[in-house]
This record gives C-alpha cells, structure tokens and sequence, in this order.
C-alpha cells in the first residue's frame, strides 16, 4: 500500500544506478568554490566526492578542511575529505603558505567527514625512510584510515618499498608496467581523467592481462570546469571507458561500489536496503545521459539542471587575501644572471610533453649577452619565473622552458601546484612583469599579456586558487584565456594546466620553485648552467 506522502515516478525503459563517486579530486583545481562545483557536478549525476584539499592547505594549513566542511553542510553531495600529507610537497625545496606536521595530521584525522590521509607524494622519502613521513603514515594506520599514494614511474623494489608501509592507492600511473606492478603488489589503482593528464586507455593493459577491475577507481585529480560542462565528470568519464571494452556494470562500480568500499564510505556506492537513497536515473548503459538525480530520496536535478536551490556560501575574509609579497619584481630582478665571459654556455631547460605532468630534463645551448642568459624566442626557449607570495621572502626562482611555443607576451598564473605562489612563463621581461603584476593585484588569477596589455584574464581571489563567480562566467573566461595563449602561438591544448604543474616538484623530471631549478630524479635543486 503507497501513503499519501509518497512520490511515485515512471521510469519503464530506464536504469536506475548508484549516485558516482569522484574518489580523488582537488576541488580548488576545478577554480570553482565547492557550491559552484556542486552545480555543475550534482546534475551529472555525481552524488560524492573524496577530496583532497592541500591546494588550500599549502595557503591557509589545517583550516582548509573546516572551510570545506561547514561549506558542505548545505549541498545535495556528500563530500568526504582526506588530510593533506604533503605540505609543503617535500620540505624545504619550496615555500608554501603553510605547514602540517604528524600532529596535525592527526587532528584533522578526527574530523567526521575525513576519511583517510591524503596522497602522500614525497613517494623518495617513502623509500628513503624518512622519520617525518612515516610519522604522518603511522598516524593514520594508528587511526585504521586509508593512505592514499602518488607515485608516479614508481615500479620495482622501489614500488614494494613504497607500498609496505600501507599505502593503498595510486593515481599517477601513465605506463601499463606501473598498473600491472601496482595492481600487483595489492593497490586500488586510480585511472586518472582530468584536463591534463588522461590516462583511462590503461585500462586496456587490465583487460589484456586478464588482471582484477574490481582494483579499478575512475577520478579526475584535477579538472577545469569547461570541461566538465561540455563532457561531463564521471558520467563522462563512464561513456569513455565502456567504449575502450569495459563491461558498463563493472564500471558502473568503478565509481560506486569500490570507491565506497575503499574509503568505507558508509551507506552510499550501492542500491540496497539500509543505503542512502542517492540515486542516478540514466536513459542506457553506453551513453550515461543523466535524466534525474536523487540524493536523500530527493529529486535535486532534472535533464541536466538543479532543481534544488544552493545557497552562496561566505567566505571568511582570511581566505580572500593571502598575497603577501616582499615587493613585486622589477625588470633587472628576472633577468637570468650568470657568471661568465663566454658568448654561449649550456644550461639546463625543463621540456614540456603535451597532456602530461611529466616534464624533461633537456640541455640546451643559449647565447649570454652582458651577463645575462637570453630567451630564444625562435627556438622555443622561453623564461619561467616563480615569485614567493606567502611569506614576503623576495625568493624568485628562474629557469627557461621549452614547449609553450609562445611567439610574444607572456601567462601568468597563482595556481602553481603545490606550493601557489605566482609562476610565469614568457618571451620577455618586460611582459612578465606584467603579467606577475595583474595577477598581485586581482589578488590570485590567470592572466595573457602582450605589450604590456591584458589580453584576457580570470580572478580567483579565493586563497588565489578559486573564483566566486559562476560555473559559466568562469568557463567562459577561461576559455578566452586559453584562446589568447593561443593567439601568442601557443600550442599547447591547456598552457594553463601545463604552467600550473612546472612547480611540482615531486613529478619528474625537471621542475622550478621559489628557490631555483629541481632535479626530482635527483631531489636535489640543480644549477641552470650545465657543468
């Protein structure tokens, strides 16, 4: 017998499967604020999220989980968070904005809605044993949470060293060796779909290995909000992998079912009595088109629109300054001085692969004029700059990279994975300068300059990482932006994406931080000039 209270819906002809689980995302990659993530998130069916937020963390330290979660409280999503284990990303290579420690680790741990330890990516001090690191692994193990990893071309006794200590999860494979030795030595392997770095066509290596896909998560990592309203989050990521051969009911469970059992997610990944009714109606199992999304039992979105009402969330007033810059770099301060007499010299240059975070180690010969490298505009050999914004050190690192195909002018940017301060990339000082400049005093953002002039530019005053406007206005600002970088010839799909990660310094090969060039193959900052 149905109650008068009951809400009868026909759905004859459709399926009705588990609300998809993102089980790693950084949201503050999406430069959206978590309400406005949601909004273009929940309508594709995405009912849960396990988010890493040490993008916020390496500006603001621990308060980034309480943001988070009193932001959450009122979305139709259920947000789950994991304490950043890495921030600084490795100690004493960069300057970030802020520090955890084991005791912090441990105290973020308590909150409800963290579920583990985020992606410990200083993967050499893993292997290495060092005492800080295992410290902040034991805290967790001490706390029964799941260990998240990063280790990318990790394979071999290295891989074994590095898993030992539990950490179960890994979504920096781009080689079919690290999926089969990961999945091997007993790790849930994250296939990785963002803007960047697309590597769900590993999951061919599975199939022909005739290797467990219940081992197997979809995520995003990071993902740039155009994308996700022209292709979706993980229903699109769905339709991908059922086109490379997978069986649409095991990768239904890619995003349901494993992600929830990884993370012990309580009572959500599954249809079945005692779960939460959250729920994604789609019209077949190949094209994943959302027609209805349930969270609670509730009806929150219809044929791709909410139809819930997010409020705006107010951020605390810490959150929307955080640059605190010694003095804004001059001219002479980004000229690449260097002592010598010879008109040439060979120097160290970081080449960037296309749709990848992985960079080269390449050496270059360069012309030296009054002391001073020169950019080589010709041969693609152009100046990238970080400028320290946390902590008014007046630390500058500077470094030339090949790759960005820029032919004038200059791209600037706060978002500078992991540390955030301001990078650049461009064919002359005198624009980088500027560039640096328009990002300072828009208090975080993306900018394209040529002559002195902004071409197009996104502010994202949030921690200098995310925008208060809305999911369209910032992917069409965006968008401009990407198309700007192009008019200065770059060819490049996402010079912007690519920017960001130059600074990493836990992914190889060369990388470049406040302090200077770094060798992640060596871990140890290296000199531009090649001796």
């Amino acid at each position: 017998m149905v109650s008068d209270s009951t809400t009868l819906i026909n759905l004859s002809g459709k399926y009705i499967i588990p609300s998809f689980i993102d089980a790693h995302i950084h949201i503050e990659s999406t430069m959206l604020s978590l309400s406005n993530f949601a909004k273009v998130a929940v309508p594709r069916g995405t009912g849960g999220v396990v988010a890493d937020p040490h993008e916020l963390a390496n500006v603001i330290g621990l308060k980034a989980l309480e943001v988070l979660i009193n932001e959450a409280e009122k979305l139709p999503m259920d947000i789950f968070l994991v304490v950043p284990s890495c921030v600084p990303a490795a100690p004493g290579i960069d300057t970030a904005g802020a520090e955890i420690g084991p005791d912090d680790i441990e105290t973020g741990l308590k909150f409800e809605q963290v579920v583990g330890l985020g992606e410990m990516m200083n993967y050499p001090g893993v292997i290495g044993g060092d005492e800080e690191v295992l410290a902040k692994i034991n805290r967790a193990l001490e706390m029964e949470k799941i260990i998240d990893g990063h280790a990318p071309l990790v394979v071999g006794k290295d891989l074994q060293t590095y898993s030992l200590p539990g950490i179960k999860t890994d979504h920096e494979s781009t080689t079919e060796r690290e999926v089969v030795e990961k999945l091997r030595n007993g790790m849930f392997v994250m296939l990785r779909e963002g803007s960047l770095s697309k590597n769900l066509n590993l999951v061919k290596v599975v199939l022909d290995n005739d290797l467990p896909l219940n081992r197997l998560l979809m995520v995003s990592d990071d993902l740039h909000p155009d994308e996700i309203l022209e292709e979706g989050h993980m229903d699109g990521k769905l339709r991908k992998i059922v086109e490379l051969g997978v069986d649409p009911v095991k990768a239904v469970k890619m995003v349901t079912l494993t992600p929830s059992q990884v993370y012990n997610l309580k009572r959500i990944g599954a249809i079945a009595p005692g779960y939460k009714a959250n729920l994604v109606v789609v019209n077949d199992l190949k094209r994943f088109r959302v027609e209805m999304v349930l969270y609670m039992g509730e009806i929150v979105a219809k044929e791709g629109r909410l139809v819930r009402r997010i409020p705006e969330y107010k951020y605390p007033n810490f959150l929307l300054d955080t640059f605190n810059l010694k003095k804004l770099p001059s001219i002479d301060d980004l000229k690449i001085n260097v002592k010598t007499s010879k008109p040439k010299v060979k120097v160290r240059v970081i080449g960037v692969i296309e749709g990848s975070l992985l960079t080269k180690n390449l050496t270059e010969e360069v012309a030296v004029k009054d002391g001073q490298i020169q950019i080589d505009v010709p041969r693609d050999i152009l100046e990238v700059i970080v400028v320290e914004r946390h902590r008014a050190s007046g630390e500058i690192g500077k470094g030339l990279v090949r790759g960005f195909g820029l032919k004038k002018g200059a791209i600037a940017s706060s978002i500078a994975h992991d540390s955030h301060n301001i990078i650049a990339v461009g064919t002359n000082p005198i624009d980088i300068a500027k560039a640096i400049k328009e990002v300072y005093e828009s208090k975080g953002g993306l900018v394209v300059v040529n002559n002195e002039k902004v071409l197009a530019k996104l502010e994202l005053p949030i921690a200098g990482l995310m925008s208060l406007e809305s999911p369209e206005k910032v992917a069409k600002k965006f968008k401009k932006l990407r198309e700007a970088a192009r008019e200065l010839g770059s060819s490049l799909n996402n010079p912007f994406m690519t920017l960001s990660f130059l600074a990493l310094p836990v992914i190889p090969e060369l990388k470049i931080t406040t302090k200077g060039l770094f060798d992640v193959n060596k871990f140890k900052h290296v000199n531009i000039i090649v001796k």
